[in-house]
């Protein structure tokens, strides 16, 4: 039987918890204003910014501890861009006549 397969379901169920991890403290920090917009961008991140680490080569297990970070980061940096585009639809809405 071959278990890569399901090794690499567990990772991107694995990449997908950290990307909205990173979005859970954003929004905890935040105290969930404005916040919804983010966890599928967090979630999106997270998935590719682990899938990026082993793409460039990093197979081992410092590449495995490489891509954790890697998909904790890009939850974080995409949840940041998440919040950052309801802010900009929520401002461009309050300014009409």
């Amino acid at each position: 039987m071959d278990l890569d397969p399901i090794f690499l379901a567990v990772l991107f169920i694995v990449w997908a918890g950290l990307g909205a991890t990173a979005w859970l403290a954003i929004a905890i920090v935040r105290r969930g204003r404005g916040v919804l917009v983010g966890l599928p961008l967090a979630v999106a991140g997270g998935i590719g910014a682990g899938v990026l680490v082993p793409a460039a080569g990093a197979h081992d297990e410092a590449g495995l501890l490489l891509s954790l970070g890697a998909a904790l980061l890009g939850g974080f940096v995409l949840s940041l861009v998440g919040i950052r585009i309801q802010k900009l639809f929520q401002d461009s809405g309050s300014t009409a006549p």
